[in-house]
């Protein structure tokens, strides 16, 4: 068989000129199509990415502040928890405080109410016993006791004191050496003379006495010479308790404040000695 090598020649250009021209036509615009499609995917692959990227970073920081703004709503609710009971604990102290303190008072408003009418009542009583026994005396008294009442002066001028008796001296320049002794019955001239004479002895000197009688005086006789008075009688020793019996109720803060036992018992006092006249 013979081969034509012409058209061997001929195909085999023909055939260059075909790849040339696929080539250069078809292939290379096909290539570059690709390149430039791969290109484009690869660039959107890579913009995928940074926007996955990008969305994760958002998505963290969005979980990151809305952990944050969890963290802290529990930190205020916890903290507003806190104010609240303390605020409670405040309030309730705060009531406790003011209901002991009512209570208190209550206590001292009962105790002073308890104080005060116990110290009244105390009043009541010694008003009631300074008048019966002022009642007791005047009716106890008989004249066995009249007439030791000079005696009873006797023995007071004998056991003055030196300052006691400088004072009466005193009284007595001032009043020219006169006194009087004042009692409820008369004296007999006997205790008379005797008083004289001792009252001239007490004082060294000639004192003129003058001796009246005054019935609606208590039980008692005093001897009196320019402001001076030397006395005994039974209002004396009632007087002296009844201070003895104030000063000790005057301790008591409830009397204190409404003026002693003596403020308690004067409204008493009258209607007691009305029952014992």
């Amino acid at each position: 068989m013979l081969i034509d090598w012409f058209t061997v020649a001929a195909q085999a250009v023909n055939f260059l000129v075909l790849v040339w021209l696929l080539q250069h036509f078809l292939y290379k615009p096909i290539l570059t199509a690709i390149d430039a499609r791969e290109n484009k995917i690869a660039a959107a692959l890579t913009a995928a990415a940074a926007g996955r990227a990008e969305s994760k970073k958002s998505s963290d920081e969005l979980e990151a502040k809305l952990k944050a703004f969890d963290d802290e709503n529990a930190a205020r609710l916890a903290q507003a928890k806190l104010e609240v009971q303390q605020e409670r604990e405040k309030l309730l102290d705060a009531a406790r405080r003011e209901a002991a303190d009512l209570v208190a008072q209550q206590r001292g408003a009962l105790r002073t109410d308890a104080a005060s009418i116990g110290d009244r009542m105390a009043g009541l009583a010694t008003a009631e016993v300074f008048s019966i026994a002022g009642k007791a005396f005047n009716e106890l008294a008989s004249a066995e006791i009249e007439e030791r009442l000079g005696s009873v002066l006797n023995d007071r001028l004998l056991k003055l004191s030196k300052e006691a008796k400088a004072a009466f001296r005193a009284a007595l320049d001032q009043s020219a050496m006169s006194a009087v002794v004042r009692s409820r019955v008369a004296m007999r001239d006997a205790e008379k003379a005797t008083l004289s004479k001792t009252v001239n002895e007490t004082f060294s000197a000639d004192v003129h006495l003058e001796f009246k009688t005054v019935p609606a005086a208590d039980y008692g006789i005093d001897l009196s010479a320019g402001g001076q008075r030397l006395a005994w009688g039974i209002a004396e020793y009632i007087k002296e308790f009844q201070q003895k019996a104030q000063s000790l109720m005057m301790q008591s803060p409830a009397l204190a404040k409404v003026g002693g036992p003596a403020a308690l018992g004067t409204e008493a006092a009258p209607a007691a000695q009305a029952r014992a006249s």
